[in-house]
């Protein structure tokens, strides 16, 4: 394979354990600040004539890290790349594929627009919050997840007799695809949310009583949802501790309180973003190193 593989700011670390597993190593990239707080982008490396591949999630501040990444791709173009990819761990905006109200923006149209503008061939994206979002962009879109990483984990340590919770319904496909690798039952928490950080729970569907919760999603962001569906299933009858797993880490604002206030034992989670110090619990982080280079290996071949 030829190939130059890039990092942005946003998760060098992962970046690098991608370069180990694809038995290559990072391209000499600057990315600073001007002081007036503008980027300010330089690719040190040769890419006339290569494919190239930028990993960058885009965790907070997103919109710098989105910037930054149309910077980055925007430089290769100009260096003469004959193809760039974004390798986007982390797919911020993804939340904002439809309009509640009608009078807000498509965020996760305009998130992909700014991608077209920098000239980026095509993205490599991990457990997208929806497989819909792809709609977004003029681009081929290659999914690859950490359900099967995050999976065999919970397999190694899991406490029987157990139930895997899918905490809302637009997470229920991704509970049974835990639950049928874990060979476990499922059942489903009804919520409500009346803000961006402010769910509560309406009701459980599925047996609880007696079994101990895995609760599952792809994403954790200021563990609202969590909270609600743990609090859920513990008033149905489950037995804690309780287990949670997720895709994306985010950990923002308030949830590392908010999470020290239900009796969580532990949290798996991928690698694809940075997570933040000061867990009130057990934090399990899984690699996804080898699932996104076996993706840029398949767009090698």
């Amino acid at each position: 394979m030829g190939f130059v593989l890039l990092s942005g700011s946003g998760h060098p670390t992962l970046a690098g354990e991608l370069a180990s597993a694809l038995g290559t190593s990072l391209g000499a990239v600057v990315c600073e600040r001007f002081p007036d707080g503008e980027p300010a982008i330089e690719v040190n490396c040769e890419v006339r004539g290569e494919s190239v591949y930028v990993v960058q999630p885009l965790n907070a501040p997103v919109g710098e890290r989105l910037l930054e990444l149309a910077l980055l791709a925007d430089a290769c173009r100009r260096s003469g790349a004959a193809r760039v990819t974004a390798v986007i761990p982390y797919l911020g905006y993804a939340r904002q594929d439809r309009r509640e109200l009608g009078r807000e923006p498509l965020g996760a149209r305009v998130m992909a627009e700014l991608l077209a503008a920098g000239r980026i061939d095509r993205l490599v994206c991990l457990d997208l919050h929806s497989r819909a979002i792809e709609g977004c962009f003029p681009q081929p879109v290659e999914h690859c997840s950490a359900l099967p990483a995050l999976s065999k984990r919970l397999l190694a340590t899991l406490k029987r007799p157990a139930v895997v919770i899918s905490p809302d319904l637009g997470a229920v496909k991704r509970a049974q695809a835990f639950a049928k690798a874990l060979s476990l039952p499922v059942a489903i928490v009804h919520k409500h949310r009346s803000s961006g950080s402010q769910v509560e729970a309406t009701g459980v569907v599925g047996e609880v009583k007696g079994l101990t919760p895995v609760v599952v999603d792809d994403i954790i962001s200021t563990g609202g949802t969590m909270v609600a569906a743990i609090r859920a299933v513990l008033d149905a009858g489950a037995v804690g501790p309780v287990t949670v797993a997720a895709s994306h880490g985010l950990f923002v604002g308030p949830a590392y309180e908010r999470l020290r206030g239900v009796p969580i034992e532990r949290v798996v989670v991928s690698d694809s973003v940075p997570v933040p110090p000061g867990a009130p619990f057990t934090v399990d982080v899984v690699s996804t190193a080898d699932a996104l280079a076996e993706a840029v290996r398949r767009l090698e071949r």
